[in-house]
């Protein structure tokens, strides 16, 4: 019989798989004896050898992901308070890397805000890693996945998911973690559905056994019946050779060419999209970006992010959408004022211009990265036509002090938004005619059109993107961009749920921006599609 487990929504998409248990990841054989002075000079340069091989494997990580950058400097913080430990205590390297560890985590733990609390896996990360160095230990733990496997554990963290065949991954339970862990961030990178925080009732999922998850509603369901199955892609059909299914057109039965965008929140979130076949990114969450920096980035440093995503995609659109904080997207560097309800609080463009000269640093960084390359920018969380102005009127003054400085920028830059509130929905007429195009937000668009928070636990069975009130405004958006002669796509999980394809398509949605790993799988689906009602 089938049982469901309840646990903590932290990256979106369903996925079928053969549980993979990992019960003991391999760690440290403690050592506890004291050394002698001449032990410990011994201990010190072990301790920096393994330091070395560490610091080289996360600089190889962190060509592709920020958040190994910033292990590096906590691998650089705690190394000269390892080293003092030794000294001092003489006591072995292993037993004082953990003994910094722990103290360390231990600050952590009493903190309030969920994102700082979650940086002590940051920490751990490290110190496991060096801990390993020391004792030679190599070994991968994930080496036996077989395909379509779905891995459950404690924990994982984000040197991980690099060890991780991801051809092989297709999704992921944890009895621990959280939706602000660097690991969930990376899930949500790579479009794998992730479910945190399940508890010890995994424990009683046997290994090899089919599983599904849903990473949108924090469900793991065991013993899954037949007709679930059928109703759930699973993780195997969504790794289709790149350059054949995947890098095909996307054409329906009877002829209409379909454009399978994707979603990323990385350089390297691109790049994977664009191998698995996208024929662009229709949504590039530059909050992710934002999320791993230490302060707001600099306007080089956004440029150049942007630019190489460009660069990645080709003649492929890029659409970068500006910083879309607040609510579950909090920067760290950045605490806000508590809200009683964040998700109708300060978010998206109410955040940015709040912060007018934040918003203008990457404002600027976009326009100059659209001088070398396809890209479009798009306004997150639209509610008026006087937000989309205000907005327009920060870019003109961009464009004024580019010129001014001599700096190359695109003067054309086109500018949509993200239709995902109910007033945008009643002005899409209005708005049509002021924006270049439309993407329709149907995570947002569902919880605001049905009063339900989509982190609630209520909103596992209450927060259906198949509401005929959500399919209304589907409907009304689609016209209004019809009526005008402009884009609109889909980019929210509904996009990237194969149950919806066909629906969209006949409700005149010709764009979709699904996560990276389903492109192949979307387009597949499309060609046994017809798009007449």
């Amino acid at each position: 019989m089938m049982k469901e487990i309840q646990g903590i929504a932290a990256s979106p998409g369903k996925a079928v798989g053969t549980v993979f248990q990992v019960k003991n990841p391999p760690g440290p054989t403690p050592v506890q004896e004291a050394v002698g002075s001449v032990q410990a000079d011994r201990e010190t340069g072990r301790f920096r050898d393994a330091c070395r091989v560490v610091k080289d494997r996360l600089s190889r990580y962190a060509k592709d992901h920020g958040i190994f950058t910033a292990q590096i400097e906590i691998l650089n913080d705690i190394g000269e308070r390892v080293i003092a430990v030794i000294t001092q205590e003489k006591i072995s390297a292993t037993e004082a890397t953990e003994k910094i560890c722990a103290e360390v985590c231990a600050l952590f733990v009493e903190i309030d805000d969920e994102y700082l609390r979650s940086r002590s896996d940051d920490i751990a990360d490290v110190c496991r890693q060096v801990t390993l160095a020391l004792e030679g230990n190599d070994e991968n733990p994930y080496a036996r996945m077989s395909d379509n496997s779905i891995l459950i554990a404690e924990n994982l963290l984000a040197s991980d998911l690099m060890q991780i065949d991801l051809s092989k991954l297709a999704g992921i339970a944890l009895k621990r973690g959280s939706v602000t862990s660097h690991l969930a961030v990376m899930a949500r990178e790579y479009g794998i559905p992730l479910v945190a925080g399940a508890g010890d009732e995994l424990d009683s999922v046997p290994d090899g056994s089919a599983i599904v998850i849903d990473g949108s509603k924090g469900m793991v369901m065991t013993d899954p019946e037949k007709a679930l199955l059928a109703e759930i892609f699973t993780g195997k059909s969504l790794h289709y050779e790149t350059g054949r299914e995947g890098g095909l057109l996307a054409m329906t039965k009877d002829g209409v060419e379909i454009a399978v965008y994707a979603n990323a929140g990385s350089i390297a979130g691109v790049e994977n999209a664009i191998k698995a076949g996208a024929d662009g990114i229709g949504l590039l969450r530059t909050e992710f970006i934002f999320m791993q920096e230490k302060e707001f980035p600099e306007e080089e440093k956004q440029y150049r992010i942007y630019s190489e995503c460009a660069r990645i995609c080709g003649d492929k659109i890029l659409t970068v959408r500006t910083l879309d904080a607040g609510a579950d997207k909090q920067l760290p560097y950045f605490p806000m004022k508590a809200e009683e309800n964040p998700v109708l609080g300060l978010r998206g463009i109410r955040f940015s211009l709040s912060l007018p000269d934040i918003f203008k640093v990457q404002l600027r960084a976009i326009l100059r990265a659209a001088a070398s390359g396809n890209i479009r920018l798009m306004l997150p969380m639209i509610t008026s036509v006087e937000e989309y102005r205000l907005a327009g009127k920060l870019l003109e003054t961009c464009k004024a002090e580019l010129k001014n400085e001599g700096t190359s920028f695109c003067a054309s830059l086109r500018v949509g938004l993200m239709m995902e509130t109910p007033a945008s929905v009643m002005l899409a007429d209005e708005l049509a005619q002021e924006a270049a195009f439309f993407s329709i937000g149907t995570n947002d668009l569902t919880q605001y059109v049905l009063a339900v928070d989509r982190n609630n636990p209520y909103a596992v069975n209450a927060c259906d993107s198949f509401h005929p009130a959500v399919l209304k405004s589907l409907s009304e958006v689609i016209s209004a961009a019809a009526k005008h002669g402009k884009d609109v796509s889909v980019c929210g999980e509904m996009a990237s749920d194969p149950r919806a394809t066909g629906l969209l398509l006949k409700l005149g949605v010709r764009k979709l921006s699904v996560t990276g790993c389903n492109v192949p799988f979307i387009k597949n689906q499309i060609r046994s599609l017809i798009t007449k009602i």
